[in-house]
């Protein structure tokens, strides 16, 4: 017999543990970023970590933020993703980026974002534009920052 339900970790546990988890694949001296994708269902659908492009060569081009040459993990987990209808979930080690947060709302079968650590875009913070968070808000996709 199982203990108490309240011992076992939730979905978003689960989800963060996972991209977590897929963020030790990452070969970025800098940060290694991993992303898991479940479908309503909570079953995992995709991943991905932050990686170069198939049979490049698996290192940063530069150390300036947005200069790594990398495509990001959840990009990854996106392409990557046996889509099993819609209302998903992507749980991502770091908040999305811009353009990534684009690219989520462009799959449109993403309605929630959950990270684990905030990242600010230097040049966008400096410019007064909005974050990837902002922007997946914006598009009427919930984001939970669980830290």
């Amino acid at each position: 017999m199982s203990g108490p339900t309240s011992s076992r970790p939730s979905f978003d546990d689960l989800g963060l543990a996972t991209a977590a988890l897929w963020a030790t694949r990452s070969a970025d001296a800098k940060v290694q970023v991993g992303a898991c994708l479940l479908d309503h269902n909570n079953r995992v659908v995709g991943v991905g970590y932050n990686g170069r492009a198939a049979g490049e060569p698996n290192e940063r081009e530069s150390m300036e933020q947005g200069l790594s040459g990398f495509i990001h993990a959840e990009v990854n987990a996106l392409l990557a993703a046996n889509w099993n209808g819609e209302r998903h979930t992507l749980y991502v080690t770091h908040e999305p980026c811009a353009t990534c947060a684009r690219l989520i709302v462009n799959s449109r079968r993403v309605v929630r974002v959950v990270y684990a650590t905030a990242y600010a875009e230097q040049a966008r913070v400096e410019s007064g534009l909005p974050s990837g968070a902002q922007i997946l808000t914006a598009a009427g996709i919930q984001v939970d920052a669980l830290t």
